[in-house]
């Protein structure tokens, strides 16, 4: 492929795949990324190798794994001296931008990133390092000077990335648009309208939600000392129950509140997405672009006895995302895929691929291009791994406290630590995964091949057990720091834009 496509990425954080209409969802109401299910590809088997912020972003950029990129906690700054995703396309005539929360730039909280290296090479860029603040945001531009946003926070995201798409269009050059939406990952904070759009007593939760017995053995649990759970869900932290970070919902009306409101910032995301669509429509620049919908991982919701807002585990609810493209009259039209693909290592090379430029040797990701280009559904690789690194951010609201690794197959999904296995589960016949059939002697054979398997991954990717990112990153803030400074720092030196 010669042609050099726009490329629009559009990324909601923490949506999970089985939350919209194009998976089979029958309460939230997603017209829009339907429509771009069925003139595209819907990937129905997409999963995330790290199912958390920071390492997903690092992996989607430079197309490695996160302890190869460098990331594997939330909160860290990333290696910049890395081949990645902007630059190389920068290099092939393209107008590189970014829209929305970039948490590559380590602890600053909402936090400038200086125009340079630390951007990853986006030559335009509005965002902000971290933070949650949907009607009431702080983003930047090419100084240091705040600005402050009062409208819903993806509306006027929106509004910036039509903006960049236009400019790139006046100057007759190709762009790459990133836009990173902040819903439906929590707060629950929308307009009124979203929030009280579905009704919580009217939608289906998902299976095994709620568990009491698993509930209230989690609770046991988060009261001891040093806990180590099994999902390494860690104690809250005052200030994180102040201030909504990793809520501890558990009773069913309290998920299904929860995921009523879920599902209405989805439905948001779901309009701004139809408004990126018809705008490309109306500049008649639809066939030139290739439209990518995707997130970094899922939300447990209440399953497995978990609470609402977790991720970072293995199971479907959190490793299982979207993954949407669409490039008409070139990419496959209503082709619903079902082979293994990692969004996070293996979209940036399939990018690449599609826009004629060299794959770098560092990517570990396999490029899934000729599912997006041929009829067929051919399996592009066996297995997707798992990783959760063991990391402290100098608090107990989000320690892992020991690590896990894993793998995904068409037909097993296995987690371990490394003193025991945790799970595994069959996904022919227990795709909800709610039977775990670890150390079942009947099972004792799958289990050593997929044991032996995950140890050759971590030979064969450089991967070890005993990796950690020493805490503090650099600048970093509590959620409580954060918002302190918030108020008495950046708010009152922000200017106030519509």
């Amino acid at each position: 492929m010669t042609k050099q496509p726009n490329i629009l990425m559009i990324y909601a954080d923490q949506m999970r795949y089985d939350c919209a209409g194009f998976s089979g969802n029958p309460d939230v109401k997603t017209p829009h990324l339907d429509r771009l299910a069925n003139e595209g590809t819907c990937f129905d088997e997409a999963f995330t190798s790290y199912p958390l912020c920071t390492p997903f972003r690092a992996s989607l950029l430079t197309g490695k794994y996160a302890h190869k990129a460098g990331l594997y906690s939330n909160h860290f700054p990333i290696d910049t001296d890395q081949p990645s995703l902007a630059p190389i396309l920068n290099a092939r005539g393209y107008r590189s931008g970014y829209i929305g929360k970039w948490h590559l730039y380590g602890g600053p909280k909402p936090g400038f990133i200086p125009p340079g290296p630390d951007r990853m090479g986006f030559d335009h860029f509005v965002g902000y390092n971290r933070g949650h603040y949907y009607m009431d945001a702080i983003f930047y531009r090419d100084t240091d000077q705040p600005y402050r946003c009062r409208r819903y926070e993806p509306d006027f995201q929106t509004d910036h990335t039509i903006e960049f798409m236009q400019s790139a269009r006046a100057k007759g050059d190709p762009f790459l648009a990133y836009v990173c939406f902040g819903p439906p990952h929590f707060p629950m904070d929308m307009p009124k309208h979203w929030r009280q759009m579905y009704d919580p007593d009217k939608i289906t939760l998902p299976k095994g939600t709620p568990n009491p017995e698993l509930q209230k053995r989690r609770a046991q649990e988060r009261t001891a000392r040093d806990f180590d759970g099994d999902d390494n869900f860690g104690e809250r932290s005052k200030a994180d129950k102040i201030e909504g970070q990793d809520p501890e919902i558990e009773t069913e009306a309290q998920i299904r509140k929860f995921v009523a409101e879920y599902y209405g910032m989805i439905s948001n995301v779901d309009h701004n997405v139809g408004r990126l669509l018809n705008w490309l429509d109306a500049q008649g620049i639809a066939e030139d672009t290739i439209v990518v919908f995707f997130s970094d991982h899922g939300d447990m919701l209440g399953q497995h006895g978990s609470y609402c807002g977790i991720k970072r585990q293995a199971y479907r609810a959190s490793a299982q995302v979207p993954l949407l493209i669409r490039y008409p009259g070139t990419f496959a039209a209503g082709k619903r895929v079902t082979s293994l693909v990692d969004v996070a290592v293996d979209t940036m090379p399939t990018l690449l691929e599609a826009c004629g430029a060299d794959v770098p040797d560092s990517v570990q990701g396999t490029s899934y291009l000729a599912l997006l280009e041929g009829t067929e559904d051919i399996p592009i690789r066996d297995h997707v791994q798992f990783e959760l690194m063991k990391a402290d951010f100098g608090g107990r609201s989000e320690r892992h406290v020991k690590p896990e690794r894993g793998i995904r197959t068409p037909d097993w999904l296995y987690v371990r630590k490394q003193d025991r296995p945790l799970y595994l589960f069959d996904q022919t016949a227990d795709r909800d995964e709610l039977i775990n059939l670890v150390d079942d002697p009947a099972f004792a054979a799958v289990q050593a091949e997929l044991d032996a398997r995950v140890v050759r991954n971590m030979e064969e990717t450089g991967d070890a057990w005993g990796l950690e990112m020493a805490f503090p990153p650099p600048g970093f803030m509590t959620h409580a720091e954060g918002a302190a400074y918030l108020e008495t720092t950046v708010k009152p030196a922000a200017i106030e834009v519509p």
